[in-house]
C-alpha cells in the first residue's frame, strides 16, 4: 500500500540527470541563442539612439546656422536698403540743387532779356518822341531846327519826361 509514497534512488537521479540534460541542452540551443539575439538588438537599440542623438545635434547645429544665415541676410538686406535709400535721397538733392541752379540762370536770362527789351523800348520811346519833338518844335518855330538844336530839345525832352516820372 505504501508502494506509491516510496522513494526510489533510481528514479531521482534518472529526473535529475533528465533534468540536467535538458537545463544544459536549453542553455546551449534556447538560451544562448536568445541571449544572443537580445544583445544584437540591444546593440542596435544603442547604435539606433547613438545615430539619433547625432541627428539631433546635427539638425541643431544646422538651426543655428540657419538661425545665422538668415540674420546676416536680414542685416544685409537692411544696410541695402539703408544705402539705397541714402543714394535716393543724395539723388534727390541733386536733383533739386540742379533745378535750383537752372532756375536761377532762367531768372538771369529773363532779367537780361527784360533789360534788353526795355531798352529797345527806351530806344523806340526816345525816336517816337525826337520825331514829335522835331515836328511840334518845327510847327511852333515853323522853320528847320538844326541838328544840334534838334538834339538839345530831344534831350530836354527826355530829362522832362524822366523828371515826370
Amino acid at each position: 500500500m505504501l508502494d506509491f509514497l516510496s522513494i526510489d534512488i533510481g528514479t531521482i537521479l534518472f529526473s535529475w540527470l533528465n533534468l540536467l540534460i535538458l537545463f544544459f541542452g536549453l542553455k546551449h540551443f534556447l538560451f544562448r541563442p536568445v541571449q544572443s539575439i537580445l544583445e544584437q538588438r540591444q546593440q542596435a537599440v544603442d547604435q539606433s539612439i547613438t545615430d539619433a542623438e547625432a541627428a539631433k545635434s546635427e539638425a541643431e547645429a544646422a538651426k543655428t546656422e540657419y538661425t545665422e544665415k538668415l540674420s546676416a541676410a536680414k542685416e544685409e538686406s537692411a544696410q541695402i536698403l539703408r544705402n539705397a535709400t541714402q543714394k535716393a535721397q543724395q539723388r534727390s538733392d541733386e536733383i533739386v540743387a540742379a533745378a535750383k541752379e537752372e532756375a536761377s540762370g532762367i531768372m538771369t536770362r529773363n532779367a537780361q532779356q527784360l533789360e534788353i527789351e526795355k531798352r529797345r523800348a527806351e530806344n523806340e520811346l526816345r525816336g517816337s518822341v525826337s520825331e514829335l519833338a522835331v515836328l511840334m518844335a518845327e510847327k511852333v518855330v515853323e522853320r528847320e531846327v538844326k541838328p544840334e538844336d534838334h538834339m538839345r530839345l530831344i534831350d530836354e525832352f527826355i530829362d522832362a519826361v524822366g523828371d515826370a516820372k
